[in-house]
Formats: C-alpha cells, sequence, structure tokens
C-alpha cells in the first residue's frame, strides 16, 4: 500500500524537525557564520532557506515525474487538491509554534489562548471526522 512512502517521510520529518530543534535558538549574528555544505562554504542562513526552498523546488519535481510518466496519480481528483491544501495549512500552522515554548500556551489575547486555539482546532477536526466517516 502506502508503507514505503510514509516511511520514507517519516524519516524525512525526523530529520527536518531535528534541524529545526538544532537551529531554533541560533541568534541573527550566528547565521552569518560560515559553514561547510557539500563543496561550498555559505553562511548557515543560506542553509535554513535551504529549509524552505528546497522542499518546494521538489514538489515541483515530483509532479513534473508523475505527468512525464502518465502516473494514474498525476491528476489529482478534486478532494485529494483540497487535502494536499490541508496539509500546506497544518504545515504553516505547525510552523508557526516551532519557535514557542509550553509557556506560550498561555499567552492570551482577545479572550484567546495559544491553548485555547489549539484544542478548538483539536476539536474541529474530530467533527470533521466524523463528517468524513459518515460520507464514506
Amino acid at each position: 500500500m502506502r508503507e514505503d512512502t510514509v516511511n520514507l517521510l517519516s524519516d524525512l520529518l525526523e530529520i527536518q524537525e531535528t534541524c529545526i530543534k538544532k537551529a531554533i535558538s541560533l541568534s541573527n549574528e550566528q547565521l552569518d557564520n560560515e559553514v561547510t555544505i557539500g563543496s561550498r562554504e555559505l553562511p548557515v542562513r543560506n542553509v535554513l532557506y535551504m529549509l524552505v526552498a528546497h522542499p518546494r523546488e521538489h514538489s515541483i519535481h515530483i509532479n513534473k515525474i508523475l505527468q512525464a510518466t502518465n502516473a494514474p496519480t498525476a491528476m489529482p481528483t478534486e478532494a485529494q487538491m483540497i487535502l494536499s491544501k490541508a496539509k500546506e495549512s497544518m504545515g504553516e500552522l505547525l510552523g508557526t509554534f516551532a519557535r514557542l515554548e509550553d509557556s506560550d500556551l498561555e499567552r492570551e489575547f482577545e479572550g484567546h489562548s495559544l491553548r485555547g486555539i489549539l484544542e478548538h482546532l483539536k476539536r474541529a477536526h474530530e467533527n470533521y471526522l466524523a463528517a468524513i466517516e459518515g460520507a464514506r
């Protein structure tokens, strides 16, 4: 089924998370530090930008391969396109929390805390799941 795909993606996400954990506390000054990547010397800032741009570049590359090889998945269904955007939006949300500590969950503004927002999203997703299961 999708076991190989899930395992490869899991490995990728794990190493990305490790990169984020190691880099999250770098100061603005440390971003200028030169590092070696492959045969190039460049500021660590550029490496962090690679974490942003490289997956996007290969998203396009993957779609090109699927189209060129006439893969059945080259033309996604409407549901698949919507769910792709759902994954993107959740990634954006998760990215917001990469720099936060547990103590930040209690920060509140205009009657909303970060914890409350996450709990609200969890309940909403539970409702979405029930609706999806009902539709199947």
